[in-house]
């Protein structure tokens, strides 16, 4: 058991920084115990001159543009995400050997069959029922209660289906996703926050409620829904769409996205599965740089999309979207086909591979 810094990322309404015209990301720091099985030294993928799997990139690169030009595309393809994976390139290099990927993606078929992709395993926790009391200014007891219907249940099943049908497509087919599906039917009396609020559905809190679902299991992202709005009572107020912890104890150590949802979810012009998957892409960041030991600079934040026209400082200088677009799916379709190699998606977990898998 090791303590060490924890990312934990959340969408917040902000008048600079849109995201689907209404909603922003931002991101902090926490500092939390977290629960790893083994050090990230034994998950088997150290990276750059320390690895015996690192290449020249200066060759790797010359033989991309050989396999290129003789038109052997899937071969050019592999050898221009070595340059990415296997190589200690500049930025310079990283970026034009993305610029190539780009095209021969669209180019090179994908893996379509499922049972030869890399299984990322998610626990979906749906807490049925909030009943819940602050204060408001006056000093007066608000009380509501949220219960998911049938139909809300329906609406996070198909966002989650969704979200692991992007998982697959962008990562070329070596990632899939293994859901199991949770409800506890509560109630949920406590969150996080004080005063008017706003409230949020903090894990430590909910630990007692979904604890006998984690004991002696091993998932790689725990999702925590709560219904914040509709039924008795006002809405509750949330500081977030969505946070993600990168990896903590209360699922020994998985991610967890917790997710005070609401039901006019997905948004206006959102891609159902949409802010899965960005919340998700929070954690491979985190995974790829502190489990895998990858640079940090491979894998840019979801939070890194600037819309044309934006020239604040920050932000990935190879995608912006489209005023007239009203999703972020470009910019995840970037970072997932363009910054991860096919590689990288085969060895994506939270957690080492055991020895009768090796």
């Amino acid at each position: 058991m090791t303590e060490s810094n924890m990312d934990m990322m959340s969408f917040k309404k902000d008048s600079g920084l849109t995201r689907f015209g209404v909603m922003a990301t931002l991101c902090f720091l926490l500092s939390v115990q977290r629960v790893r099985a083994e050090s990230s030294q034994e998950a088997g993928f150290p990276f750059l001159v320390t690895s015996t799997q690192a290449v020249d990139t200066v060759k790797s690169r010359a033989q991309a543009l050989k396999e290129e030009g003789a038109g052997n595309l899937p071969a050019a393809l592999t050898a221009w995400e070595r340059v990415i994976d296997r190589s200690a390139a500049t930025d310079d290099q990283l970026q034009e050997a993305r610029a190539h990927i780009r095209g021969l993606r669209l180019k090179v078929p994908k893996n379509m069959d499922p049972t030869k992709a890399n299984s990322w395993k998610v626990l979906v926790i749906i807490f049925r029922e909030l009943d819940f009391s602050w204060a408001d200014q006056e000093g007066k007891q608000v009380h509501v209660r949220k219960r998911f219907s049938a139909g809300d249940e329906k609406k996070i099943r198909t966002s989650i289906e969704a979200y692991g049908q992007h998982i697959f497509n962008l990562s070329s087919g070596m990632l899939r996703l293994e859901a199991d599906f949770q409800v506890v039917d509560g109630p949920v009396t406590n969150l996080a926050g004080k005063g008017q609020g706003p409230f949020s559905p903090a894990p430590h809190l909910l630990f007692p409620l979904f604890k006998p679902l984690v004991k002696d299991k091993q998932y790689d992202t725990v999702f925590g829904y709560l219904k914040y709005n509709g039924d008795e009572g006002p809405a509750v107020p949330a500081p977030f769409t969505a946070a993600t912890y990168a990896s903590i104890r209360e699922v020994n150590g998985a991610g967890y996205i917790m997710v005070p949802w609401h039901t006019n979810y997905p948004y206006p012009g959102e891609t159902d599965g949409e802010m899965e998957l960005h919340e998700w892409l929070h954690q491979i960041d985190w995974m790829f740089t502190n489990f895998l030991q990858y640079p940090d600079n491979l894998v840019p934040s979801s939070d890194t999309g600037r819309m044309e026209g934006d020239n604040r400082p920050g932000g990935d200088p190879e995608y912006f979207r489209k005023q007239e677009e009203t999703t972020w799916m470009g910019l995840y379709r970037h970072i997932m086909e363009d910054h991860i190699t096919r590689q990288m998606w085969s060895e994506a977990r939270m957690f080492p591979v055991k020895k009768e898998q090796k």
